[in-house]
């Protein structure tokens, strides 16, 4: 039995290490360039609402249907915010956010340092800093990244999930955040900071991470790959034993 453990875990590693590596960002559509977030320094969007009516999304129990960007890498709901200070998601006080590369971040004077929104999607909000510096308009140290937030009508394929955020080339060794978080002090279900207080680089090309919503609450979603791919290696192995029993 435990030969057949041990084989079935080689299987299962042998499968992942098979599978396609993952892309970094969810869309190379990048839309339309947010001009003022794209040469700016500590800088806000105006709100951003989805395309398609009747469109929302519930987020730590209240609906919006429009979000913030906030060039320091994250969304906001409600309020916008030009904090660039990073702060763990799961205590900060200043909104319900997002946050991918939560950092003091700088698009000034750059021509390919840029801020997009592509809502071409009903219910689906893609919103990508692409090549952005760092402070002082240090652009030695790019960073291109996307969150996706998509409302609670919209249909999610399978393997993703209703907010995602995506990394590609991260070059920044400033401090960085990344998470949710609800804007109140104390720590509540869902919230989450997957990265505090460590460098951006720790990020670049790391896989997408997806939640879902359940009531407004963000539940991560388990990388399907991962999953599949050692269900198959398991199952394998079980059918090489059976017929070896046989």
């Amino acid at each position: 039995m435990k030969k057949f453990l041990q084989a079935a875990f080689a299987a299962s590693l042998g499968l992942i290490a098979l599978a396609p590596a993952h892309a970094s960002l969810y869309t190379t559509s990048y839309g339309t360039q947010l001009d003022t977030l794209s040469n700016c320094d500590d800088c806000a969007s105006d709100a951003l609402r989805f395309s398609g009516s009747g469109q929302s999304i519930n987020f730590f129990g209240k609906s919006y249907s429009s979000l913030y960007v906030g060039s320091n890498g994250y969304v906001t709901f409600g309020t916008p915010r030009t904090n660039f200070t990073p702060a763990p998601l799961d205590t900060q006080t200043l909104s319900p956010m997002i946050a991918a590369l939560y950092s003091d971040l700088d698009t000034r004077g750059d021509d390919a340092s840029n801020i997009y929104v592509n809502a071409a999607t009903a219910g689906e909000l893609v919103i990508t800093w692409e090549k952005v510096g760092i402070f002082s308009v240090n652009y030695n140290q790019r960073n291109t990244f996307q969150i996706v937030v998509r409302s609670d009508q919209f249909s999610v394929p399978a393997g993703s999930g209703q907010i995602g955020v995506y990394y590609g080339d991260i070059g920044t060794t400033a401090m960085v955040s990344a998470g949710f978080g609800d804007g109140l002090e104390s720590v509540n279900p869902g919230e989450k900071s997957f990265a505090y207080n460590v460098p951006g680089t720790t990020l670049s090309n790391s896989p997408p991470q997806f939640f879902n919503l359940n009531n407004g609450v963000p539940v991560e979603v388990p990388e399907p790959a991962s999953i599949a791919l050692l269900g198959l290696g398991l199952a394998g192995c079980i059918a090489a034993r059976r017929r070896q029993t046989a």
